[in-house]
């Protein structure tokens, strides 16, 4: 019998994909970054968080030279939940020098995802 692996359930350490981190490595990772982080808080549970995160994968390994994306399950993380009230999942967050710049609630296609954090991506590079 093989058991089945869920794409929010994988852990890869490689850019292009979204890095599970823990509340000890996130404050690290965003105050450390040259780049901005987006960072996905999410739950095992949620269905929308499923759904984005093939989503999550395919941006990060779009812009991986841009955008540096962590994922962070708040069920282990409630500390963080409450330091940047998040309310509802998913919600992604996008951290510059350490600090919050861009807060999103509810799932995102791949274009809609774009459109909304374009002013942090160098997209004429993109559209050749």
């Amino acid at each position: 019998m093989r058991r089945n692996e869920e794409p929010s359930k994988r852990v890869v350490l490689a850019e292009g994909y979204a890095v599970p981190v823990d509340e000890k490595q996130f404050e690290n990772i965003i105050s450390t970054s040259a780049k901005p982080v987006l960072v996905d808080f999410w739950a095992d549970w949620c269905g929308p968080c499923a759904m984005q995160s093939p989503v999550l994968d395919e941006f990060a390994a779009k812009y991986a030279d841009e955008m540096q994306v962590v994922k962070v399950e708040v069920d282990y993380a409630p500390l963080l939940m409450e330091r940047f009230d998040i309310t509802s999942i998913p919600t992604l967050a996008v951290f510059v020098d350490g600090k919050i710049v861009e807060k999103l609630e509810g799932a995102r296609p791949l274009e809609q995802l774009q459109k909304d954090l374009g002013s942090f991506l160098n997209t004429e590079t993109k559209e050749m």
